[in-house]
């Protein structure tokens, strides 16, 4: 019976993707250990370290369906050791005297730190490739809605005017950051840990380099320049790639969420047959992508701060801090790769209701472009006169309901000075969104160069 929400076959959609949860499987891990000693048994083989027919003969038996998991699992309990029941297990199913060549000279750390990178490696891949979708379902916004008027809104009111496409741009600008940090990221992160009881590589001699480059290479991982057993900062790194590119995530479908309440109702999730907002509301339609990518954040962000706890690791191994990487690393990535098909879901079907987010504009009839009122009034007076007619002109309109036009008219300084027309001209929204629609244009041109990039 699952415990986890990513194992629970009603909701594991929700929260993650199958994709993510392959790549951490438990097969898919002991998988990635049996990856690990092939490589060391093939590098080492070759370096004559050992026998190269009994490097070949571990290599040709290292794969998981051969393995007995329910012994290891039975091992485990007995001796609490994360990795012996399987070592002993692939030696019984080598079934030869090559077997005591089986991790020779390596340590448990290097097999399950090293495995984790493979892990890693896979679902960075999704991670990234889960990025241009997004990019290339969203990118069409940009241009259906670059000259699309709506409010633009600060500290939570009413501001100046603003395109969809405009909004769109800085959402998907944001994303392109992301893309950027997880490819300048890449080698930094993903290296193998394969360095011997102590990061010495005593066991190996001379040859310890050559061998952990060689290993490296067949695992297509990069090598460090030093050991990284107690250095967590990688780990960490993932973590908080995973952390950013969530804050992306929920920034995007917050602002999604907001503007499709009922009072606003200017974005609405897609909608399709069949689903269902609420259990006792037939109306209800609520937006549950949104919801969840909101909600995925604040669990990403939590494990970001564990694996960054984790870079406190002691002395040259410290099973204290590392093993808390077992728990977070795999939910960390599952969970973000949930996020971005929920907005990859949202941003590919929204629903976008131009002419609400004209109707907008006027709710506050005219105070929206209080701005420019007063840079007109400015071509006749100086500029602290107009922000002063025109900011108690938008006092009484607040306060009587009224549109702010017939309370400049009624000021003595703005009458006599100014024709109503040029301010209700003014006073279009249409007119007053400066450059939106070529910064619209500026990041479509960085997304296509994006998804040109190989």
């Amino acid at each position: 019976m699952a415990v986890h929400f990513i194992d629970n076959s009603v909701f594991q959609d929700s929260v993650s993707t199958q994709r993510m949860r392959d790549v951490f499987d438990e097969n898919t891990m002991f998988q990635r250990w049996l990856d690990v000693e092939r490589a060391i048994a093939l590098a080492s083989g070759d370096l004559g370290i050992i026998p190269k027919d009994a490097a070949k003969r571990i290599a040709a038996c290292a794969q998981v369906d051969k393995i007995d998991i329910e012994a290891v699992k039975a091992h485990g309990k007995v001796t609490s050791h994360s990795l012996m029941g399987l070592l002993k297990d692939f030696r019984r199913v080598i079934n030869h005297d090559d077997a005591r060549y089986v991790h020779w000279g390596a340590t448990t750390q290097d097999i399950v730190d090293t495995g984790m990178m493979l892990m890693i490696r896979d679902a960075y891949a999704i991670i990234e490739e889960q990025h241009l979708d997004i990019l290339r379902h969203a990118r069409p916004l940009l241009e259906t809605y670059r000259d699309t008027v709506m409010v633009g809104r600060t500290h939570g009111g009413h501001a100046l005017p603003i395109t969809f496409g405009m909004k769109a741009a800085i959402w998907l600008d944001e994303l392109c950051r992301q893309v950027e940090r997880w490819k300048a990221a890449h080698e930094r992160i993903l290296v193998v840990n394969i360095i011997g009881a102590v990061g010495t590589f005593a066991s190996w001699g001379a040859a310890g380099f050559e061998l952990q480059k060689r290993a490296a290479d067949i695992l297509g991982l990069g090598t460090p320049l030093s050991p990284w057993a107690t250095s967590r900062d990688r780990m960490a790194e993932a973590a908080t790639l995973c952390a950013l590119t969530s804050g992306t995530a929920a920034h995007i479908a917050k602002e999604i969420y907001n503007l499709s309440k009922t009072e606003v109702r200017e974005l609405e999730e897609p909608f399709t047959a069949g689903k269902v907002g609420s259990s006792t509301m037939p109306h209800k339609r609520n937006p549950v992508h949104t919801e969840w990518s909101i909600v995925l954040d604040r669990l990403i962000r939590a494990n970001a701060g564990v694996s960054l706890e984790a870079m406190g690791a002691e002395n040259e191994r410290d099973a204290t801090h590392w093993k808390a990487e077992w728990i977070v690393v795999p939910e960390t990535f599952s969970l973000l790769s949930g996020s971005l098909n929920h907005l990859d879901v949202t941003l590919s079907g929204l629903w976008v209701h131009a002419d609400r987010m004209f109707q907008n504009t006027g709710m506050l009839k005219g105070l929206l472009l209080s701005e420019r009122a007063m840079f007109v009034l400015a071509e006749t007076m100086p500029l602290p006169e107009a922000h002063e007619l025109v900011y108690q002109a938008s006092n009484r309109a607040f306060d009587n309901d009224t549109y702010l036009i017939d309370e400049l008219m009624v000021e003595k300084g703005v009458a006599g000075v100014c024709d109503r027309s040029k301010i209700e001209a003014a006073l279009d929204p249409r007119s007053y969104v400066g450059l939106a629609g070529e910064i619209a244009d500026r990041v479509g041109v960085r997304i296509d160069a994006l998804l040109k990039t190989p």
